[in-house]
C-alpha cells in the first residue's frame, strides 16, 4: 500500500521531528523549525502516511513580495521509502496547491552532490537556472531548480564537483 498524502497535523511532530534528525546536520535544532513550518505553513506543510507513521515531509511556500513564485522549501523522505515514488507525490501534490495559490513558476535547492534527489526533481519537470556557491554557508553549495506552470524547465546546471 502507498503512503496517503495529507496536511501536517500537530501529531505529527514526533515523526516528522525523526525524519528531521536523520536526515539533517549542524546546531539548528530541527524541532525549532518543524514548529514554526507547522504555523506558518500550514496549508503547504504536508507529509506522507504509512500505516500510522510519518515517512515524508515537504513544505512549500509563496513569496511574499512575489506571489506568482513558490519554493519547495523542504523536502524529505524516509530511507526505507525512497525510490518508491513517495518522493514524487510530494513534490505534485505540493506544486498543486502552490499552483492553485497562484504560483506560476515553482523552485528549489538541492545540493549539487546529491544526485538521487536531483534526479527525482528533473524526473518531476525541474531544471536548473543557477548554481549558488556557498549559499548555506561555507561548503553548502547549492543548485536551485525551476518549474513553469507549463511544467519547462530551466537551463541546465553543471555539477561543481571536488
Amino acid at each position: 500500500m502507498d503512503p496517503i498524502i495529507r496536511g501536517y497535523r500537530e501529531s505529527d511532530f514526533p515523526g516528522v521531528s525523526a525524519l528531521e534528525q536523520e536526515n539533517s546536520s549542524g546546531d539548528c535544532k530541527p524541532e525549532v523549525f518543524i514548529r514554526q513550518a507547522g504555523v506558518l505553513f500550514a496549508g503547504t506543510f504536508l507529509v506522507a502516511e504509512h500505516e500510522g507513521r510519518v515517512v515524508g515531509y515537504t513544505i512549500g511556500a509563496l513569496v511574499q513580495h512575489r506571489p506568482a513564485t513558490g519554493w519547495i522549501v523542504r523536502l524529505v523522505v524516509a530511507g526505507q521509502h525512497r525510490q518508491r515514488g513517495c518522493g514524487g507525490r510530494l513534490i505534485d501534490a505540493v506544486t498543486g496547491i502552490l499552483r492553485e495559490s497562484g504560483a506560476e513558476e515553482v523552485y528549489l535547492s538541492v545540493a549539487p552532490t546529491n544526485h538521487a534527489a536531483r534526479a527525482l526533481y528533473e524526473r518531476q519537470g525541474f531544471g536548473g537556472v543557477a548554481f549558488c556557491p556557498t549559499y548555506f554557508g561555507d561548503g553548502a553549495d547549492r543548485c536551485i531548480l525551476r518549474k513553469d506552470q507549463a511544467g519547462q524547465e530551466g537551463l541546465t546546471v553543471q555539477d561543481r564537483e571536488g
